[in-house]
């Protein structure tokens, strides 16, 4: 099926790469991406996931890429285009507006040149020189990077910062938005405040086998997604298969991780509408998730369960026992979902933010963000991975796009998630059998590894290297994707609505930043 649409889209089939059987690798001329990309976007409605700049000087002579990732059921696909060190780098962000993040990151990260005229620096600080490329591989890790320029506070005439930075979170990101009346006119957001160059530390200082650590460690709500996305990365790219006990301890941890996400969202969305009583008992029904959690690895959160090839311990019968009776006390939380979801607090936000589905698409929304606006996309279903393809589950979706529908969509998630939590917790294979598979490293092999993370798809793009490194790491978190959204649910909105309609894309903001903070004891 997937031949025919390349075929559709004119795509010579004598460029094609076959990875492995659900991921297949196309190198693209640059004059005919853009046909090639709103063929199978725009027309044929692939699934646009994210584009990734890459050096590949150590491996092809003087030659930068351009590496565009497509999906649709049961199918990666990889379009990448090779620019020549004087090159002008293509882009596609005006017709597809969900590339603009990626293509800017890679202008600025790698020195791809291009006409477009991109005001501002992306990544680096705007007083950095032109000619640092820090993703370069003539660039070292521990080179010092010396501003032209001090720091400054970045302002805009006419926009107003949503509180300091964002009255939900911790971290430093600005959301500034521009007031008509009583009328938001326009939104702007500027991040990178947090970003700790994790990708060149995973490719210059750490093994293969070390990279889980640290990929565990980019959120501390939802780590075991990226060090999952990652292994399977890595798995995909050596053509390893992993056992099926480690595929449902992987799957069982990370439906855990998913509840945890969204009654911590929820409770917070309870809190900001005025429910305190719900707040209260949706923490408490959270505890039950983090103990479950204590029970079957030692630690509430930071798991250190993943390795490449499996994983690193087996649960024991005591364990699941165990998980299985606070689960049997976490399914009342249906009761105390229905009454926020039947409350007139919340009812107010309908119409409120509302994300069309066309737009959902062209900005590459995705998550509960893109189904609530009607996208029938799920990578547990749609990319199976883990031991999801063994369990029975639906996806919740809803086509009004509005606040409360991505609220609602949250509330039916988790309920979700315990019923595939029961079911793992029932089989024999979560206590029986081997653990891993053994791998050989091999430079230069590609793999992509994506999950459904709480907050929607994650990404992680491989290039194996030389000595058991990375060539190339990528990293793509949902909130990265669901940002672009922004200006639409945004601008038309009273400027009283901004703080929960930003919350309701549930935005993490050190995955989105990619942020490794690690204390040395």
């Amino acid at each position: 099926m997937v031949i025919k649409v390349l075929e559709e889209c004119k795509i010579p089939l004598n460029k094609i790469v076959k990875l492995r059987e659900d991921t297949i690798l196309i190198d693209v001329d640059k004059h005919d991406l853009r046909d090639v990309i709103k063929c199978l976007v725009l027309e044929k409605g692939l699934h646009f996931s994210t584009c990734i700049g890459v050096d590949y000087s150590g491996l092809r002579e003087g030659e930068l890429a351009l590496v565009y990732v497509l999906t649709r059921p049961r199918v990666k696909l990889m379009l990448r285009v090779l620019i020549s060190e004087n090159e002008e780098a293509p882009h596609v962000h005006d017709i597809l507006p969900a590339a603009e993040w990626c293509e800017n990151e890679a202008y600025d990260l790698l020195g791809l040149k291009t006409s477009l005229p991109i005001a501002e620096r992306f990544i680096l600080h705007w007083g950095v020189p032109s000619d640092v490329r820090p993703l370069r591989k003539d660039f070292r890790h521990d080179m010092k990077i010396h501003s032209l320029a001090s720091c400054k506070l970045i302002e805009k005439e006419g926009f107003v910062e949503v509180d300091p930075h964002h009255p939900f979170f911790y971290e430093h990101e600005d959301f500034l938005i521009k007031v008509v009346g009583n009328r938001i006119v326009d939104v702007l957001y500027i991040g990178s405040y947090i970003n700790r160059g994790i990708e060149k530390v995973g490719e210059s200082r750490l093994k293969i086998e070390q990279v889980p650590f640290i990929a565990e460690r980019i959120c501390g709500i939802c780590g075991f997604t990226h060090s999952t996305a990652y292994c399977q990365a890595v798995e995909s790219a050596l053509n390893i298969d992993v056992p099926e006990r480690a595929r449902f301890e992987r799957a069982l941890m990370l439906e855990l991780e998913r509840i945890e996400s969204h009654l911590l969202l929820l409770a917070l969305i309870a809190y900001a509408i005025g429910l305190r009583d719900i707040f209260l008992e949706l923490l408490r029904y959270r505890e039950l998730v983090m103990n479950a959690c204590d029970v079957l690895v030692g630690n509430r959160k930071m798991y250190g369960l993943n390795v490449i090839g499996g994983v690193r311990y087996g649960f024991t019968v005591e364990q699941v026992r165990s998980v299985r009776e606070l689960v049997k006390k976490l399914k009342d939380v249906e009761r105390a979902l229905e009454r926020l979801s039947e409350s007139e607090n919340l009812k107010k936000l309908k119409d409120v933010g509302t994300l069309p589905r066309e737009d959902a698409h062209k900005l590459g929304a995705v998550g509960p963000v893109a189904r609530a606006s009607g996208i029938d996309y799920d990578v547990r279903r749609d990319l199976s991975y883990a031991a999801y393809e063994m369990v029975d589950f639906d996806v919740p979706i809803m086509d009004s796009g509005d606040t409360y529908a991505r609220i609602i969509i949250r509330c039916e998630e988790t309920i979700q998630s315990i019923r595939i939590i029961e079911q793992v917790l029932s089989r024999e294979e979560l206590v029986n059998g081997e653990l891993r598979t053994e791998y050989y490293p091999h430079p230069g092999r590609t793999g992509i590894g994506m999950t459904e993370a709480p907050r929607g798809e994650n990404v992680h793009f491989v290039i194996t290297g030389h000595d058991s490194k990375l060539y190339r790491w990528k990293v793509r978190a949902p909130t990265y994707a669901n940002l672009a959204v922004l200006r639409t649910i945004l601008i038309g909105e009273s400027p009283k609505n901004a703080p929960i309609i930003i919350a309701s894309l549930d935005p993490c903001l050190s995955c989105t930043d990619r942020l490794v903070k690690v204390r040395k004891w």
